[in-house]
């Protein structure tokens, strides 16, 4: 705390709670916060305004995990022509790609290492048999697919929409006048948006 500042209670927590309002806080008590809002937004759910904007905590708060998912879905299907299109004109053959990959692949996946699975399995196939059956699918299967996983989506969407909303919430809390001020709030975005990460995986 800042000796030379006064509030309005010697309450820690009302401190806070003066301190978010005065978007005063730390990178540290940023991260303190944003754990606690986490832990009681994934509690009890949110009732978000539909004025709340979504992608960027740093600039204002996340839309309702609904709205959310909406979006996700409709942008994702509004692109399928693009993703054939993409899939068959590829910056580099994506089987090459991944062979070159195995390494980074060992590191992460230990156990199916071990029997060479996803190598052996590459190895069967080439770009063509990939572009052939895309084009048997088509377009409009990959939209499909979107769509049949519409209640995955959403319940992901859910999941993860508490979380960010703590970012916005415990970053909106610090201090933005200066430029040093802001590239504070940017690193500090892509520290808790790590910490959501370790949530999800169930790590912190």
């Amino acid at each position: 705390m800042d000796p030379g500042v006064k509030y309005m209670s010697d309450d820690p927590v009302q401190i806070i709670k003066e301190k978010m309002e005065r978007k005063e806080l730390t990178p540290e008590e940023a991260t303190e916060i944003f754990h606690a809002l986490a832990e009681v937004y994934s509690q009890i759910g949110l009732d978000v305004r539909p004025e709340l904007v979504p992608h960027n905590p740093v600039t204002k708060k996340v839309i309702p995990p609904d709205k959310w998912a909406e979006r996700l879905i409709k942008r994702a299907t509004g692109a399928a022509d693009d993703w054939l299109e993409g899939l068959k004109n590829p910056s580099r053959d994506p089987v090459k790609a991944a062979i070159e990959a195995d390494n980074k692949w060992k590191d992460r996946l230990q156990q199916a290492i071990k029997e060479d699975r996803r190598k052996k399995a590459l190895e069967k196939v080439s770009f063509a048999d990939i572009v052939a059956v895309a084009e048997k699918i088509g377009s409009s299967g990959f939209a499909q697919g979107i769509v049949a996983r519409e209640a995955k989506i959403k319940k992901r969407v859910a999941e993860l929409q508490p979380l960010v909303q703590a970012v916005s919430d415990a970053i909106q809390a610090m201090p933005d006048t200066t430029d040093a001020d802001r590239e504070k709030r940017l690193i500090m975005a892509r520290r808790l948006m790590i910490e959501v990460g370790k949530k999800r995986r169930g790590i912190a």
